[in-house]
């Protein structure tokens, strides 16, 4: 079946993307805070030498879920049905790859999109900004980004 939801989130816990329709802000806020417990559960339970925290795979008998928190606390939670496979070394270099290859291209060198701010940077922004520009918002609303993210898992079996 493949893919059921792919999310990005930033490191507040906002939902910048979402490849389905949209879900409810409340469902997105327990899907952040389901994360939140698990990566703070896993930080614990780990031995002190394994403390490779931003990556996981959580299966159940309806859905795998993987979850990728990068360097820059951008966090990709892909959501797939049980028939998908469950390698995750498979998804952890599919994860990067996106990352990489799709979002870095697509987002972070897109001077068009808008991209999560700290509080400081939106203070000083909003300070200088004159009040008959549009701001920039902090969601992904870029078609290409979109169409090349679809290609992207297309071309990995996962559509």
């Amino acid at each position: 079946m493949g893919i059921s939801n792919f999310h990005i989130f930033d490191s507040a816990g906002n939902c910048l993307f979402s490849l389905n329709n949209p879900e409810k802000v409340d469902q997105q806020q327990i899907l952040y805070g389901f994360l939140y417990s698990l990566k703070s559960f896993t930080a614990r339970m780990s031995p002190a030498l394994i403390r490779d925290n931003n990556f996981f795979l959580y299966s159940t008998s309806r859905y795998h879920l993987i979850f990728y928190e990068f360097p820059t606390s951008i966090k990709f939670v892909l959501i797939l049905s049980v028939d998908m496979k469950n390698e995750t070394d498979l998804y952890r270099e599919l994860l990067a790859q996106l990352y990489r290859d799709i979002y870095v291209q697509y987002v972070v060198k897109n001077p068009i999109v808008g991209r999560p701010r700290s509080k400081m940077c939106e203070e000083s922004i909003n300070k200088t900004q004159q009040t008959d520009r549009p701001s920039l918002t902090n969601t992904i609303d870029c078609e290409i980004f979109r169409t090349q993210l679809n290609l992207f898992f297309m071309q990995n079996n996962l559509l």
